[in-house]
């Protein structure tokens, strides 16, 4: 049920971006087209992202100490969260572990799942390469995954429960990942970690502008960025006490 309405969910997130089943899903472009403010920064905890909504701005928090494609699928994942959870509260998210502890994170991984991969995306992928009917190898894997911008564990576990690979090629695939895909002359960004500090916000960029500018004060750039919500994450990790497990 939970797979149902998060697959359902994806297709009406694609359609209203414009984006055919087919598509690589940019969730850069989405958060823009969608008005979520993205903000990436490295944490030294392990969590993957927090979602925080307000009144003003929908807030995804991104660890950019993850690889980047464990990133792009933290942040599909919290793109449910921003529209579609409506019993959200300010919550941490250890996404890409496939640990369904709650009806809402469970949906959102699902939801992750069939936005970024999604399965006629997957076979159209394959066709284009003749391997419609053959045996999925090492550098088909790896080509999927370049293609969707996702990890090498993520595209693993969607092309086992498609039955496009077994569990022990899943577990071999996913040995020594940005070795193997050197090998293939892939570029391995996607399977490292980024350390970069963004707002993707133009709520936020027009603040920070101002302030550039002389045009605000360094104490009106915070109470702009407080009033949204913003301020202790540009600032601050996270405090334990607004998010929830």
């Amino acid at each position: 049920m939970s797979e149902t309405i998060a697959r359902q969910l994806a297709i009406n997130t694609r359609v209203k971006l414009g984006l055919q089943s087919t598509e690589y899903f940019d969730v850069y472009r989405a958060i823009n087209s969608l008005g979520i403010t993205c903000i990436k920064r490295p944490l030294e905890s392990k969590i993957s992202g927090a979602t925080i909504r307000t009144e003003m701005v929908k807030i995804i928090l991104v660890n950019s100490s993850k690889s980047l494609g464990h990133q792009n699928f933290t942040i599909a994942h919290e793109i449910y969260h921003c529209l579609y959870d409506e019993s959200l509260t300010n919550r941490v998210c250890k996404v890409e572990q496939f640990n369904k502890v709650t009806k809402s994170e469970e949906i959102a991984e699902f939801f992750a799942v069939h936005i970024l991969m999604p399965e006629d995306g997957i076979y159209y992928q394959l066709q284009l390469h003749g391997k419609s009917d053959a045996k999925l190898s090492l550098p088909d894997v790896v080509n999927l995954e370049q293609f969707f911008g996702v990890s090498r564990r993520a595209m693993c576990w969607k092309l086992e429960e498609l039955k496009l690979i077994n569990r022990k090629e899943c577990n071999e695939y996913c040995a020594n990942v940005v070795q193997s895909a050197k090998m293939l002359g892939q570029d391995p960004t996607l399977y490292k970690a980024t350390m970069d500090t963004v707002i993707i916000s133009d709520y936020a960029v027009k603040a920070h502008e101002a302030l550039k500018k002389g045009l605000i004060t360094e104490a009106r750039y915070d109470e702009i960025l407080d009033d949204a919500g913003l301020l202790s994450l540009v600032k601050g990790e996270v405090e334990e006490a607004d998010v929830a497990d």
